[in-house]
C-alpha cells in the first residue's frame, strides 16, 4: 500500500486508471459491440492495476470500480439488473477482488513458464482473463445468494438458464477481450518502466 501512494509514477497510474473507469462508465466507450451482444470492458483498468502495481492498488481500484457500479445502478438505472446492483452486496463487494485474484494469477503464471521471450505476454494475458472470470462469477454468486428468486421472476428462466446464457455470450467474449487489453497494456508498462531503471 506505501509503495503506491509513495511512488509518483504509481500514483498517476492508479489515478489514469479510476479517470478511464469513470470515462468508460460515463460513455458508451465501456461496451464492445460483437453481433448480437456487447461485451463490457469496464472492468479491465481494475485488472490491468493489480497486475502492474500489484494487490493493493488492484483493491483499491476494485473498490473504486465497485462504487463507480453502485452509484451508477442509483441514478442511471437502464437493465433488468441494474435494481440488483443497488445494493453495494453485488454492485461493490464482488469487484473488490477482481484486481486482486487477477494479480495473483498473474503472478504463479509467471513463476510456471521459465521462456522469458513469452513469459510476460502470457502470464498477463491470463491474469487479465481470471479478472475477468472473477468478476462474472463473484457477481452472480452474490446474485444466486441474495437474489436468485427475484431474477428468475424478472428474466423469466432458472438461474441455471440465466447463467449458462452469460457465460456463453458475454462471459467468454469478456474475458478474452479483458485478456488482450490487459496483456497490450500491461506488457508495455513493464517495458517502459524497465527502460526507467536503466
Amino acid at each position: 500500500m506505501k509503495k503506491v501512494f509513495k511512488n509518483p509514477r504509481n500514483l498517476a497510474f492508479l489515478g489514469l486508471m479510476l479517470g478511464i473507469t469513470i470515462i468508460l462508465d460515463m460513455t458508451p466507450l465501456g461496451m464492445i459491440p460483437l453481433g448480437a451482444i456487447s461485451a463490457t470492458i469496464i472492468h479491465i483498468p481494475t485488472i490491468i492495476t493489480g497486475i502492474v502495481l500489484g494487490p493493493a492498488a488492484g483493491l483499491i481500484m476494485g473498490t473504486a470500480l465497485g462504487f463507480v457500479g453502485w452509484i451508477h445502478a442509483l441514478t442511471r438505472p437502464a437493465t433488468i439488473l441494474d435494481p440488483f446492483f443497488m445494493n453495494p452486496l453485488i454492485s461493490v463487494l464482488p469487484r473488490i477482488f477482481i484486481g486482486v485474484i487477477a494479480y495473483f494469477v498473474y503472478l504463479g503464471v509467471t513463476k510456471l513458464i521459465e521462456k522469458k521471450s513469452v513469459k510476460s505476454a502470457v502470464s498477463t494475458f491470463i491474469g487479465g482473463m481470471a479478472g475477468s472470470i472473477t468478476n462474472t462469477i463473484l457477481v452472480f454468486l452474490m446474485l444466486y445468494l441474495i437474489y436468485a428468486k427475484e431474477l428468475v421472476e424478472k428474466a423469466g428462466m432458472s438461474f441455471g438458464v440465466i447463467l449458462v446464457s452469460v457465460i456463453t455470450t458475454n462471459a467468454i467474449a469478456e474475458a478474452i477481450i479483458s485478456g488482450l487489453i490487459t496483456m497490450t497494456v500491461a506488457s508495455a508498462y513493464f517495458r517502459y518502466a524497465k527502460t526507467q531503471k536503466t
